[in-house]
């Protein structure tokens, strides 16, 4: 989109990314390394890292080639999980631009793994397309490492090296992996998020 997403609106006050933040933090799932573009004012996160509560588990990674592709953007957070202790046996993927994906579907994909400990991965679909939210095992460290360009772990996904199990998400969730890419996405997520405020 030429700009940080993450900080856009979908509502005065309410930011694109803080809403993907939110799920994430709520799953459970422990420290999260935030990756950021160096020109991410943070405004978003705010009052997020002002938080008692959620403080402690956000740890800011900034890439400076974020803007050469998502390979660079998962190699810094991988970096930042693997130099931290206690090393985490797998680490989630997750998108700052899909502001609706919710704390059940990332636990959903947590207890697949939980459940299958020979698995490599679980990583999210929907109408057949696979997509973040993922949780990757340490088998895989090395491959997201190796990630070039704009090649995001999908790729990975359908190796044969790899043994991973798909959660499809069906028509009911369609809304909620949407990613928001452009201003056309980005219209509709302000639309989305209207009308989840509506039925409140």
């Amino acid at each position: 989109m030429g700009k940080p997403k993450l900080p856009l609106e979908l509502s005065p006050g309410v930011a694109l990314g803080s809403l993907a933040l939110r799920a994430l933090l709520a799953s459970g799932i422990g420290r999260i390394h935030l990756v950021v573009r160096p020109d991410d004012p943070l405004t978003w996160l705010q009052d997020l890292r002002e938080s008692s509560l959620y403080a402690p588990q956000l740890n800011i990674v900034v890439c400076e080639e974020a803007s050469l592709g998502m390979s660079y953007s998962i190699r810094a957070g991988v970096d930042a999980a693997l130099s931290s202790l206690p090393v985490p046996d797998a680490v989630v993927i997750g998108l700052g631009d899909q502001p609706f994906v919710t704390a059940a579907m990332v636990r959903r994909l947590l207890v697949v793994m939980e459940e299958n400990p020979g698995l490599d991965f679980a990583a999210s679909s929907m109408r057949g397309v696979v997509m973040p939210p993922a949780v990757i095992r340490h088998t895989m460290y090395k491959a997201l490492r190796g990630l070039k360009g704009d090649m995001g772990a999908r790729k990975l996904f359908a190796s044969p090296d790899y043994t991973g199990e798909i959660v499809e998400f069906g028509e009911e969730a369609a809304e909620l992996l949407l990613d928001v890419d452009d201003e056309d996405s980005l219209g509709q997520a302000v639309r989305r998020y209207r009308q989840i405020r509506g039925r409140r």
